[in-house]
Order: structure tokens, then sequence, then C-alpha cells
């Protein structure tokens, strides 16, 4: 097929034509993709963002001995729980299965009751605390992106038509 571009023969009209994503469905893609991985990449995904203080064992009582369903691994089945549009319980232990399955250990009841008892006892104090800290962590990098100090927003009107207007 001849190209009736003249002045851009490299050109395709046909490939240009197409509308540039949005950043909503930019981002609805990228947590399609968090919502895809398994309980361990998310756990690489967002580590930066959780103190690991707050995910180690405690010394003593709940939690304080090296379980399939330690502090840490059920945080971060909670928090794929939270992630996916289907958040039920057997979701996450299905995950754990494909956890223990990939690296050769033996596998967990299929069961849910392990798990529900173990988010049960996550300290509230401890989420709330990984919830303050990420956010404040989020502030701090969106001050560096001020100018003079204030929060920049560009609204693109070229697109919006008024009532008055043809």
């Amino acid at each position: 097929m001849k190209n009736p571009n003249l002045f851009l023969p490299g050109f395709h009209l046909a490939t240009l034509r197409r509308r540039p994503r949005s950043a909503s469905q930019r981002l609805a893609d990228q947590l399609t993709k968090i919502r895809q991985n398994s309980i361990s990449q998310l756990a690489q995904c967002f580590t930066g963002f959780i103190p690991a203080q707050s995910l180690q064992p405690q010394q003593s009582g709940a939690q304080s001995r090296q379980r399939i369903f330690s502090k840490e691994n059920t945080f971060w089945g909670f928090f794929s729980q939270i992630l996916n549009a289907d958040g039920g319980c057997s979701e996450v232990v299905r995950q754990f299965h494909a956890v223990a399955a990939s690296r050769n250990k033996p596998l967990p009841s299929s069961s849910t009751s392990a798990y529900c008892q173990a988010r049960l006892k996550l300290d509230e104090s401890d989420l709330v605390s990984i919830q303050s800290h990420t956010s404040n962590q989020l502030t701090e990098q969106g001050a560096d992106n001020r100018f003079l100090g204030r929060r920049v927003v560009v609204a693109d009107g070229t697109g919006i038509s008024m009532p008055d207007t043809p």
C-alpha cells in the first residue's frame, strides 16, 4: 500500500491516530500487573515502603514462632487480599500453596482456618504504624517535586466544551 503522507513518509497515520493512554488507564494496567504477582513478589515490590521492624516476629506470645503463617507472611497475604478483587482467604491460601510448591516445601493445609487465625493475631497498632509510615514516606517524596514549595496542578481544557459554545 502506498503511503499518502508526502511530507513525512516514515509515519503511517493509522498508527498515529491511536489515542494515548490516560493516566488512569496506565494505573489500572499497573494494578492488574501487581494483582498477578505472588505474595513473595508483592513483598519484593513494596519492601521499601513497609518498615521491616514492624513485620519482625514477637519475642514471645502470638506470632513469636516461625511458621508458614508467620507475622510477615500473614501481613503480605492480607495485603494481597486487599489488592485482589477476589479477596477471599482461600485465594491467599492457594497462593501460599503455589509458593510452597515452587520452593519444594511441604504444602500447608488447604483449610483457611490457620490463615484466618493468624490474620486475627495481626496487631492493629502495627498496621496503623505501617500505614502512617507509608503515608509519611509518600508525602516526603511528593514534597521533593514541588515548585517554590507549592503543588503544581496543570489542567488541559482543550477537550472541554461549554454548553453555550459549539
